[in-house]
């Protein structure tokens, strides 16, 4: 009876041991392996990693092939364009330029066009009224019509004032009725050929109302 109850109990803690290595067994089967630094193994790599490394690897491979073949590798095509330095342009500045006016010279003759008169000669041509009046046997209430030939005095100057009846150069509207020569004689000193040379005018110098003249 002894032996029995022994033999059972040797029975029973056998089959305890092998049911608990059993459990065991399973338990750590089901772990998890251990990851990071922490697994004696070190990092494991993930897919992504591996695909990514795949690539680059194939990469240099496919590079170091065409060097080899002496192609050249095409250039990135997704490089944003290099932007257009060009450098502004400068405005061009507007210059109003007057043409050469000739000096002035005192002639040995003049004929009067429509608007002039004696004083206003004289005046121009810094000539002594009284002088340009008895050379030409006028008296100073004379009337001179146009195309009359005046003789000009080669000595003497003007003595009436001043010459120039308005500043000058300058800007002049013309009004109707107006020519170089009426133009002329209402600055005092002013040539009639010099307005038309500054204005760029010819024969037969015809100005218009409302146009604005340059006066030298």
């Amino acid at each position: 009876m002894y032996k029995k109850s022994l033999s059972l109990v040797l029975v029973l803690i056998a089959f305890s041991l092998v049911f608990s290595a059993c459990t065991r067994s399973a338990s750590t089967a089901t772990t998890e392996p251990k990851t990071g630094e922490d697994s004696p193994l070190g990092p494991i790599a993930t897919q992504p990693d591996i695909l990514q490394e795949a690539i680059t690897s194939a990469t240099q491979n496919a590079m170091q092939t065409q060097q080899a073949q002496g192609v050249t590798p095409a250039a990135d095509v997704t490089a944003a364009p290099a932007e257009a330095t060009t450098a502004p342009t400068a405005a061009p500045t507007a210059t109003s330029t007057m043409a050469a006016i000739p000096t002035l010279t005192r002639p040995a003759t003049y004929t009067l066009q429509k608007g002039e008169f004696p004083y206003c000669i004289a005046r121009r041509y810094n000539v002594n009224i009284a002088d340009l009046l008895s050379l030409n046997g006028l008296g100073s209430g004379a009337v001179v019509n146009p195309g009359t030939t005046l003789k000009i005095p080669s000595s003497g100057t003007w003595s009436a004032g001043d010459r120039a009846l308005k500043s000058h150069p300058a800007d002049y509207t013309v009004k109707a009725g107006d020519t170089i020569y009426t133009v002329a004689c209402a600055y005092g000193d002013v040539d009639p050929n010099a307005i038309a040379i500054a204005n760029g005018l010819e024969e037969p110098y015809t100005l218009t109302a409302g146009k604005v003249i340059k006066i030298p």
